[in-house]
């Protein structure tokens, strides 16, 4: 199944978005990679699917401009939007880790976000 679907919108508007869903469940990310275009805002949907584990979304690097941190209750979700404006690949992860056990990240909750320019295509 894809889950990355196109606002409809005037094509020549500057404020066009992209909307993204990423499922948080199982200790991974769904899908695990997001391709979108610099300068384009992306609405990004977090669902977690979990029944009883919280999750985060972390997207940290400064190279890229990007700052974004958000906690997803279990069986929630949470909408966020930003602009990535430099192209790149960026890793997103949950940090989150129960005592004694590793962390989500360590057993394979991350994913990429590829920041590609209208040339790259």
């Amino acid at each position: 199944s894809v889950l990355l679907v196109g606002v409809p919108g005037d094509i020549n508007a500057a404020d066009t978005k992209q909307a993204v869903t990423l499922t948080l469940g199982d200790y991974r990310f769904t899908p695990a990679s997001i391709d979108v275009e610099a300068g384009t805002a992306i609405h990004l949907t977090l669902t977690n699917t979990d029944g009883i584990t919280p999750h985060n979304f972390i997207l940290q690097d400064t190279t890229g401009g990007l700052d974004i941190e958000a906690s997803v209750a279990a069986g929630q979700s949470v909408t966020l939007e930003f602009t990535p404006s430099v192209p790149g690949s960026y890793v997103f992860y949950c940090s989150k880790k129960l005592p004694f056990m590793k962390s989500h990240r360590a057993r394979g909750m991350e994913g990429t976000l590829n920041v590609t320019t209208a040339s790259d295509k």
